[in-house]
Formats: C-alpha cells, structure tokens, sequence
C-alpha cells in the first residue's frame, strides 16, 4: 500500500515538474517571450506575420516602440523601407522632403509670383566722361577706324525739303504735319557729317549708329536720343536693310545728313525724376554728338559740342 502511493506521489511531482519546466521554455512550434523572435509568436512576442510588443522587430508589419522592419512601421522614433507611423515619421500633414534633402526636414518653398502689375524699373550705373573727351565742333573725333566731322547743325521742327521716304518717327506723341513738320514738345537735329575711313581696308559704316548725349555738371553723360529718325541717301550696294550703311575704301570719305527727335526737358524730366539731380540743374542741356568706342561705357569716346541747347 505504501509503494502505491509512494508511486502515485513521485509520479505527481513528475508531472509538475515537467508542466512548471513547459511554461518558462521555448516551445517547438516557436514560442517567444517579450523581446525574442519566435515562429509562430503569441501575445507579447514577435512572430512572421504581425508582432505586439515593445522592442520587437518582425519581417513583415511592427507595432512597438524603437522597432524597425522592412514593410511598414508603427511606434515612436520608427523607419521603415515603406511608410511610418509614429513621433518623427512622416505624416499626411507634413511636409515631404525634396530628392536628395535631409529625412525629416522641409523643403525650400518656390517664389510667389509677382502680383504686381507695374512694370520694373532698372537703373544702370552711371557713365562718366572727361574734359579732355569734350570737343569743339570745329574738330573731328574718330572711333573703329572712321573719323567723323560735324560740317553743319540744324536744329527745328521744319522737315524742309528732305525725303519723306526716309524718315520714321518711332516715339510717342511725335506729331507731324503732312509735310513731316513737328508739332509740340519735339525738335529735329539734323547734322550733316563727314565720314572718313583712316585705315588701311576696306571699311563699312553705319550712318546712323552714334548717338545725341547731354553732360551732367559731375561730367555724367545722359543718351538724349538714341536711334536716329533720318538720313539722305541710301546705299545702293546695300540690301534693303543696309540702305543706311556705306562702304569705304581705304582714306575715302562721305558726307550724308543724319537727323535724331529731340524731346524737349520738360517732358524727359517728368519721366526721370532723378535727372535734375543727377543733371546737376533742369536745364537747358547743351546737346553732344556721341562718337562711341564701345558699347555700354564711356572708354574712348569724344564728344562733339554741337553748339544747341534742348529746352
């Protein structure tokens, strides 16, 4: 009687050792306590597919704190190769970061259009000359090769009996009469000059291409009238575009008339209040013929003294 239950009683604790030995080990089918990676999981593990827990980190789907996976990501601080959820990831209200910026930064905004309908005012440096550049009319100046020579100054509003054909008045508000004489505020400047090709090949010139300047008291010089309205004769060597040109041989010269519009004071310094002061006064201006070296600055330059006045 005694062995019997001395059997039964060992066969008992048998068995509760080996059901408390199951509880805390991993079991075949892949068992996990928090914090370890299983096959199958339960609550608190991870497993293959899906996980709960904290510090865990699965192949396909995490939930948890610090946990990172490689399809799609939940809890706080998380990167994922597909999306994030949580502190620091990206959210629909958030920002998305350009090509090649930092993670988690925002973008540099793009400029508004302008609203703005008026248009942009410019101003460029101004052009300075010296007193050795300024010229009596009784002398000529040269540029590229060419010399040029003030031979006469007529400055009116009478067209005369010049060719209609060749004159273009481009500004606004410049009036004529059917016989091309100008009304208001404008005036002709017309200069007969003489060309002369001082090297040594063949040379062609443009007729037209000097300008009509003023002279501020700090020697700044001001373009008054850029593009010339006017000129005699045509080239008739040239194409219908290069009418105002002309070809000289070397030492040979010509002599044409070329005109220019001239605005009077009051309406240039109601479009330029800066003139008067960069002026030095508001006139009357003394007008120049500009003989250009080069383009955009005063290097080389002269300027004839025409002996007329805009006002």
């Amino acid at each position: 009687m005694r062995k019997k239950y001395g059997k039964t009683i060992s066969a008992l604790l048998i068995m509760g050792m080996l059901t408390g030995c199951g509880k805390g080990a991993p079991a075949s089918e892949g068992l996990a306590q928090n914090g370890t990676v299983g096959a199958a999981g339960e609550a608190g593990t991870t497993s293959a597919a899906g996980q709960v827990g904290a510090g865990a980190a699965g192949a396909v789907g995490q939930a948890g704190e610090g946990a990172a996976g490689t399809a799609g990501q939940a809890g706080e601080g998380a990167a994922g190769a597909a999306g994030q959820a949580g502190e620091n990831a990206l959210s629909p209200g958030n920002t998305p970061t350009e090509p090649g910026s930092e993670a988690g930064t925002q973008s540099t905004p793009k400029p508004q259009p302008l609203t703005n309908s008026e248009p942009e005012v410019y101003h460029m440096d101004e052009l300075y000359t010296e007193e050795e550049n300024i010229l009596p009319i009784t002398e000529s100046a040269a540029a590229k090769g060419i010399s040029y020579k003030i031979e006469n100054v007529e400055y009116t509003q009478s067209f005369g009996e010049r060719n209609p054909d060749h004159l273009q008045l481009f500004a606004p508000g410049a009036n004529t009469d059917s016989q091309g004489n100008l009304q208001g505020d404008f005036m002709y400047l017309f200069l007969t000059i003489t060309f002369t090709n001082t090297t040594g090949q063949t040379q062609e010139i443009y007729r037209t291409s000097n300008e009509i300047s003023v002279i501020g008291l700090s020697l700044n010089t001001v373009t008054w009238s850029g593009d010339a309205c006017y000129y005699d004769k045509d080239w008739e060597k040239g194409t219908e575009s290069e009418k105002h040109h002309w070809v000289l041989e070397p030492g040979e010269s010509a002599t044409s008339e070329v005109g220019w519009l001239i605005e009077s004071c009051e309406r240039i310094l109601a479009a330029d209040e800066t003139l008067e002061m960069r002026m030095g006064s508001g006139g009357p201006y003394t007008l120049y013929y500009h003989v250009r070296e080069s383009d955009g600055d005063n290097e080389g330059s002269s300027f004839i003294d025409l002996g007329v006045k805009v006002e």
